[in-house]
């Protein structure tokens, strides 16, 4: 993953979180943070394009409901509705900082097994360099967070947690990579064409070839999408179905 080296330091500094969250559990357990200011907004602007890294999420979380593949999705559409431009590993290497956004979910259950302890991040890393020596380093430049405890059945509404702190993210960028005047998103033609691509991104995600990723239902598309419905037991209509939206992880 692009973002192993700061993995360490990152979740130790979210495992303090989840403990303080359960030494107060007997309250809300819920707080938010932020490090958004104009100085660190200020290091955001220019930025060209970003990669989005979600980390792993442990398999009982999965199990619950809550997969990285979702969360991965549901991050690149909602910047890639905000014009926000995305780019690949490969790509990344080639814009300047090598900017990518880090987005964790960390889930500490309780020994009851009835309600869980959980850390949001959303962090953008840059490539940074010391004023007073030639040393070059990878840095946390902006970032959001959010701890508190939900039910274990819940854990797959924390998409909706993770989709607010992108959206403070967004906020953040536009107001220092403004869009030109009587610009459009470029995702807004049509929410269809929108649900298309992110199937197309999760059929690829899971193995079955949709052929390019343009928002259109053309025949690649439908042929890996009949395949996925076939493999999965459904209907293998090529519709897009409430079960196959369900078996995709797209609500």
């Amino acid at each position: 993953m692009a973002a192993d080296a700061h993995t360490t330091t990152r979740i130790s500094r979210v495992l303090m979180g989840l403990a303080v969250v359960w030494s107060i559990i007997g309250l809300s357990g819920a707080g938010s943070w932020a490090l958004d200011s104009d100085g660190t907004r200020a290091t955001l602007r220019g930025v060209e394009g970003v990669e989005v890294v979600v980390e792993n999420l442990k398999p009982e979380v999965e199990r619950a409901g809550l997969t990285r593949q979702q969360l991965q999705t549901d991050v690149e559409l909602q910047l890639r509705q905000a014009g926000i431009p995305l780019v690949t590993s490969a790509e990344r290497v080639h814009v300047p900082g090598q900017p990518f956004v880090a987005v964790a979910v960390h889930v500490v259950p309780r020994a009851d097994g009835l309600l869980a302890a959980y850390a949001i991040t959303v962090e953008v890393y840059q490539g940074a360099s010391l004023e007073t020596a030639a040393v070059k380093a990878t840095v946390s430049t902006w970032s959001v967070g959010k701890t508190g405890s939900i039910g274990l059945p819940l854990l797959d509404t924390l998409r909706d947690s993770v989709k607010d702190a992108v959206e403070h993210f967004i906020d953040a960028y536009l107001s220092v990579n403004p869009r030109p005047v009587n610009s459009t998103t470029p995702s807004s033609p049509s929410p269809q064409r929108d649900l298309i691509r992110q199937v197309q991104e999760r059929l690829q995600t899971v193995g079955y070839n949709p052929g390019t990723i343009d928002g259109t239902m053309g025949p690649q598309t439908k042929n890996a999408l009949l395949w996925f419905q076939n493999t999965k037991g459904l209907r293998s209509t090529g519709d897009l179905d409430e079960p196959t939206l369900n078996a995709l992880g797209i609500r």
